[in-house]
């Protein structure tokens, strides 16, 4: 990922984020962000139009809670279902998504967004995350995420 591509993605993801579910994030280096042994949930949408590709998050699957109470205002605690919290980090990706095309195609740009799905990453997934440039590390309140971006020519 192109260096302006990587610095848009990020500082939109960040204010969105921020105004969305009220935590704060930071960019560091994906070495910052490994951590062995933590389960990720991994929430992707495609989209298509003016820009064309996929973007990806990947959240400790123990914080997902904490995002969909902020989200919709509630305690963590009253966050049961795994449903919900992965339908809150869905929306919160398509929401971002949306700023992220606009960011970078421009606010009249012709997009037509995907449906969010969310899975588990697995070790082919972490080693691409790590590997890939189309992939940065961020910490959100202190916990770390993957955020990619996967832009066709």
């Amino acid at each position: 990922m192109q260096s302006n591509v990587q610095e848009q993605l990020c500082s939109t993801f960040m204010e969105v984020v921020e105004q969305l579910t009220f935590m704060f994030g930071e960019v560091v280096t994906k070495q910052e962000v490994d951590s062995p042994g933590t389960l990720f949930t991994l929430a992707s949408m495609s989209f298509t139009g003016d820009l064309v590709g996929v973007l990806e998050v990947a959240v400790p699957t123990e914080i997902t809670a904490d995002i969909a109470a902020n989200i919709l205002g509630v305690e963590a605690e009253e966050i049961e279902s795994e449903t919900m919290m992965n339908d809150a980090l869905g929306e919160m990706l398509n929401v971002v998504c949306g700023h992220v095309i606009m960011a970078m195609a421009g606010h009249d740009s012709n997009f037509k967004l995907g449906s969010p799905e969310t899975t588990y990453v697995d070790d082919t997934k972490h080693t691409e995350m790590m590997s890939s440039d189309d992939y940065v590390g961020l910490l959100l309140d202190d916990s770390p995420i993957f955020l990619g971006l996967k832009l066709e020519n």
